[in-house]
Protein backbone atom coordinates (compact mmCIF):
# COMPACT_ATOMS: atom_id res chain seq x y z
CA UNK A 1 0.00 0.00 0.00
CA UNK A 2 1.17 2.88 -1.13
CA UNK A 3 2.16 5.51 1.74
CA UNK A 4 0.10 9.24 2.57
CA UNK A 5 3.60 10.59 1.89
CA UNK A 6 4.40 8.69 -0.87
CA UNK A 7 1.13 9.56 -2.93
CA UNK A 8 1.43 12.69 -5.66
CA UNK A 9 -0.49 15.81 -5.81
CA UNK A 10 -3.07 14.89 -7.59
CA UNK A 11 -3.75 11.34 -5.14
CA UNK A 12 -4.32 13.34 -2.45
CA UNK A 13 -6.23 15.97 -3.72
CA UNK A 14 -8.55 14.01 -4.77
CA UNK A 15 -8.42 11.28 -1.72
CA UNK A 16 -10.44 14.97 0.04
CA UNK A 17 -13.51 14.95 1.51
CA UNK A 18 -15.77 16.22 -0.90
CA UNK A 19 -17.66 19.27 0.19
CA UNK A 20 -21.49 20.33 -0.62
CA UNK A 21 -19.99 22.72 -2.90
CA UNK A 22 -18.10 20.56 -4.80
CA UNK A 23 -21.33 18.40 -5.33
CA UNK A 24 -23.10 20.88 -6.36
CA UNK A 25 -20.90 21.88 -8.95
CA UNK A 26 -20.34 18.47 -10.34
CA UNK A 27 -24.16 18.52 -10.33
CA UNK A 28 -24.06 21.70 -12.86
CA UNK A 29 -21.52 20.02 -15.23
CA UNK A 30 -24.04 17.06 -15.19
CA UNK A 31 -27.01 19.26 -16.30
CA UNK A 32 -24.87 20.98 -18.84
CA UNK A 33 -24.13 17.55 -20.39
CA UNK A 34 -27.68 16.31 -20.00
CA UNK A 35 -28.83 19.66 -21.70
CA UNK A 36 -26.41 19.29 -24.78
CA UNK A 37 -28.20 15.63 -25.41
CA UNK A 38 -24.53 13.82 -23.74
CA UNK A 39 -25.85 12.04 -21.26
CA UNK A 40 -29.70 10.23 -21.67
CA UNK A 41 -32.42 10.80 -18.72
CA UNK A 42 -31.07 7.66 -16.81
CA UNK A 43 -27.78 8.15 -16.91
CA UNK A 44 -28.03 11.80 -15.72
CA UNK A 45 -30.57 10.52 -13.20
CA UNK A 46 -27.96 7.68 -12.08
CA UNK A 47 -24.50 10.02 -12.15
CA UNK A 48 -26.88 12.95 -9.95
CA UNK A 49 -27.39 10.40 -7.53
CA UNK A 50 -23.84 9.36 -6.90
CA UNK A 51 -22.96 12.70 -7.02
CA UNK A 52 -24.85 14.06 -4.23
CA UNK A 53 -23.56 10.72 -2.27
CA UNK A 54 -20.38 11.42 -3.15
CA UNK A 55 -18.24 11.25 -0.23
CA UNK A 56 -14.31 12.32 -1.55
CA UNK A 57 -13.50 14.14 -4.33
CA UNK A 58 -12.13 10.73 -6.12
CA UNK A 59 -15.95 9.36 -6.40
CA UNK A 60 -16.89 12.71 -8.09
CA UNK A 61 -14.06 12.65 -10.92
CA UNK A 62 -15.48 9.63 -12.60
CA UNK A 63 -18.98 11.14 -13.10
CA UNK A 64 -17.81 13.39 -15.39
CA UNK A 65 -14.28 12.13 -17.14
CA UNK A 66 -16.02 11.42 -20.62
CA UNK A 67 -17.42 14.69 -20.56
CA UNK A 68 -15.52 17.73 -22.10
CA UNK A 69 -15.65 19.60 -19.15
CA UNK A 70 -12.09 20.09 -16.74
CA UNK A 71 -12.57 18.80 -13.24
CA UNK A 72 -11.74 22.10 -11.41
CA UNK A 73 -13.99 22.04 -8.44
CA UNK A 74 -14.01 24.98 -5.86
CA UNK A 75 -11.84 23.17 -3.48
CA UNK A 76 -9.02 22.26 -6.33
CA UNK A 77 -5.60 24.13 -6.29
CA UNK A 78 -5.11 27.16 -8.46
CA UNK A 79 -3.38 25.88 -11.04
CA UNK A 80 -6.55 23.56 -11.68
CA UNK A 81 -8.92 26.79 -11.38
CA UNK A 82 -6.73 28.17 -13.95
CA UNK A 83 -6.80 25.25 -16.78
CA UNK A 84 -10.36 25.97 -15.98
CA UNK A 85 -10.64 28.98 -17.81
CA UNK A 86 -11.55 30.50 -13.81
CA UNK A 87 -9.44 32.65 -11.48
CA UNK A 88 -9.54 31.41 -7.68
CA UNK A 89 -11.35 34.71 -6.79
CA UNK A 90 -13.76 33.80 -9.56
CA UNK A 91 -14.27 30.45 -8.10
CA UNK A 92 -14.57 31.28 -4.42
CA UNK A 93 -17.15 33.92 -5.21
CA UNK A 94 -19.25 31.64 -7.50
CA UNK A 95 -19.09 28.66 -5.38
CA UNK A 96 -18.79 30.27 -1.80
CA UNK A 97 -21.61 30.52 0.84
CA UNK A 98 -23.21 28.72 3.00
CA UNK A 99 -25.94 26.26 0.72
CA UNK A 100 -29.94 26.25 1.81
CA UNK A 101 -30.74 22.89 1.23
CA UNK A 102 -34.42 21.42 0.84
CA UNK A 103 -34.69 17.67 -0.08
CA UNK A 104 -38.55 16.51 -0.13
CA UNK A 105 -39.24 19.19 2.29
CA UNK A 106 -38.52 23.47 2.61
CA UNK A 107 -36.28 25.77 3.31
CA UNK A 108 -36.28 29.64 4.20
CA UNK A 109 -34.03 31.85 4.70
CA UNK A 110 -36.01 35.08 5.92
CA UNK A 111 -35.66 38.78 7.66
CA UNK A 112 -32.25 40.09 8.54
CA UNK A 113 -29.28 37.95 7.50
CA UNK A 114 -25.95 38.35 5.62
CA UNK A 115 -25.67 37.38 1.73
CA UNK A 116 -22.53 36.45 0.85
CA UNK A 117 -21.07 37.17 -2.14
CA UNK A 118 -22.03 33.32 -3.63
CA UNK A 119 -24.34 31.31 -2.35
CA UNK A 120 -25.90 28.09 -3.08
CA UNK A 121 -29.39 27.14 -2.98
CA UNK A 122 -30.64 23.32 -3.54
CA UNK A 123 -34.14 22.40 -4.08
CA UNK A 124 -34.34 17.93 -4.90
CA UNK A 125 -38.50 17.62 -4.67
CA UNK A 126 -38.45 20.18 -2.42
CA UNK A 127 -38.44 24.40 -1.94
CA UNK A 128 -35.97 26.86 -1.60
CA UNK A 129 -37.59 30.54 -0.65
CA UNK A 130 -34.37 33.50 -0.17
CA UNK A 131 -35.72 36.55 1.00
CA UNK A 132 -33.41 38.81 0.15
CA UNK A 133 -36.16 42.14 1.25
CA UNK A 134 -34.37 42.67 4.73
CA UNK A 135 -31.49 41.17 4.34
CA UNK A 136 -27.85 42.70 4.01
CA UNK A 137 -25.63 42.26 0.87
CA UNK A 138 -21.96 41.31 1.33
CA UNK A 139 -20.97 43.17 -2.08
CA UNK A 140 -23.31 45.24 -4.54
CA UNK A 141 -22.83 42.22 -7.43
CA UNK A 142 -23.47 39.05 -5.39
CA UNK A 143 -23.97 35.40 -7.06
CA UNK A 144 -26.64 32.88 -6.56
CA UNK A 145 -26.05 29.60 -7.58
CA UNK A 146 -30.19 27.58 -7.45
CA UNK A 147 -30.74 24.38 -8.57
CA UNK A 148 -33.85 23.05 -8.79
CA UNK A 149 -34.37 19.49 -9.55
CA UNK A 150 -38.24 18.07 -9.14
CA UNK A 151 -38.85 21.13 -7.50
CA UNK A 152 -38.85 24.98 -6.65
CA UNK A 153 -36.29 27.79 -5.89
CA UNK A 154 -37.67 31.30 -5.43
CA UNK A 155 -35.52 34.31 -4.80
CA UNK A 156 -37.25 37.74 -3.04
CA UNK A 157 -35.36 40.53 -3.78
CA UNK A 158 -36.51 44.27 -2.80
CA UNK A 159 -37.57 47.34 -5.40
CA UNK A 160 -34.27 48.34 -7.13
CA UNK A 161 -32.60 45.23 -7.45
CA UNK A 162 -31.69 43.69 -10.65
CA UNK A 163 -32.18 39.81 -11.28
CA UNK A 164 -29.58 38.89 -13.92
CA UNK A 165 -30.42 35.47 -15.34
CA UNK A 166 -27.32 32.94 -16.16
CA UNK A 167 -28.61 29.67 -15.91
CA UNK A 168 -30.53 27.06 -17.76
CA UNK A 169 -33.63 25.23 -18.13
CA UNK A 170 -34.30 21.31 -19.01
CA UNK A 171 -38.23 20.49 -18.98
CA UNK A 172 -38.51 23.20 -16.42
CA UNK A 173 -38.95 27.05 -16.09
CA UNK A 174 -36.86 30.03 -15.11
CA UNK A 175 -38.92 33.30 -14.35
CA UNK A 176 -36.37 35.87 -13.24
CA UNK A 177 -38.11 39.03 -15.06
CA UNK A 178 -36.81 42.38 -14.25
CA UNK A 179 -39.15 44.30 -11.64
CA UNK A 180 -40.96 47.03 -12.78
CA UNK A 181 -39.58 50.75 -12.59
CA UNK A 182 -35.83 49.45 -11.89
CA UNK A 183 -33.47 51.32 -12.92
CA UNK A 184 -29.34 49.82 -13.63
CA UNK A 185 -27.18 52.51 -12.25
CA UNK A 186 -23.27 52.50 -10.79
CA UNK A 187 -25.05 51.90 -7.19
CA UNK A 188 -27.84 49.21 -8.34
CA UNK A 189 -27.37 45.97 -6.15
CA UNK A 190 -27.65 43.23 -8.62
CA UNK A 191 -28.34 39.86 -8.39
CA UNK A 192 -26.53 37.12 -10.92
CA UNK A 193 -28.79 33.87 -11.02
CA UNK A 194 -26.89 30.53 -12.17
CA UNK A 195 -27.66 26.87 -12.06
CA UNK A 196 -29.73 24.66 -13.32
CA UNK A 197 -34.25 24.44 -13.61
CA UNK A 198 -34.49 20.45 -14.21
CA UNK A 199 -37.65 19.44 -14.40
CA UNK A 200 -37.89 22.12 -11.69
CA UNK A 201 -38.61 25.87 -11.65
CA UNK A 202 -36.60 29.14 -10.37
CA UNK A 203 -38.36 32.28 -9.82
CA UNK A 204 -37.50 35.60 -9.47
CA UNK A 205 -40.33 37.56 -7.21
CA UNK A 206 -40.78 41.14 -5.54
CA UNK A 207 -41.27 41.86 -1.92
CA UNK A 208 -44.65 40.95 -0.58
CA UNK A 209 -46.65 43.79 -0.25
CA UNK A 210 -48.70 44.51 3.22
CA UNK A 211 -52.18 45.21 2.79
CA UNK A 212 -53.97 47.28 5.97
CA UNK A 213 -57.98 47.45 6.34
CA UNK A 214 -59.23 50.85 7.00
CA UNK A 215 -61.56 50.43 10.15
Amino acid sequence: MTSPAMRGPEDREFALRASDADREHVAELLGRAFAEGRLSTDEHSERLEAAYAAKTMGELRPLVADLPVVFAPPTASSAAAVLAGTSVSDAAMRYGGEPVVAVFGEAKRTGRWLVRSGLNARALFGSVELDLTEAVLEQREITITANAIFGEVIIRVPDGVILHDEGSAVFGSRKLPSLSGTVFGPETPVVHVRGIALFGNVEGRGPRRKWFRSR
